[in-house]
């Protein structure tokens, strides 16, 4: 549930120079992140991914940058949305 907020406020965050994403894309585990970097030359945009999943011995949620091949296609479509968002940032961007 906690992690279900971080990404609703994550999609919220709009302010350059945070230490939050601007844009979280979610599907089960995986997560990718948009972040915002202010520069000279203006808004620059990046990417993170993340994998959560559940310690079976543990039962603690840890999480990973390896993806399993069923994960690929979720990396893919997030991945689509986050550039599509980038797309969208910038272009809010030139437009001010």
């Amino acid at each position: 549930m906690a992690q279900a907020q971080r990404a609703e406020s994550a999609n919220d965050e709009q302010t350059s120079g945070s230490a939050r994403p601007i844009k979280t894309f979610k599907q089960g585990g995986v997560e990718v992140s948009v972040w915002r970097n202010s520069g000279e030359k203006g808004d620059m945009y990046n990417t993170t991914f993340r994998n959560s999943y559940k310690d079976d011995k543990s039962g603690e949620w840890k999480e990973t940058s390896s993806f399993s091949p069923t994960d690929l296609a979720v990396v893919a479509q997030l991945s689509s949305q986050a550039f599509q968002a980038i797309i969208e940032l910038k272009a809010q961007s030139r437009a001010r």
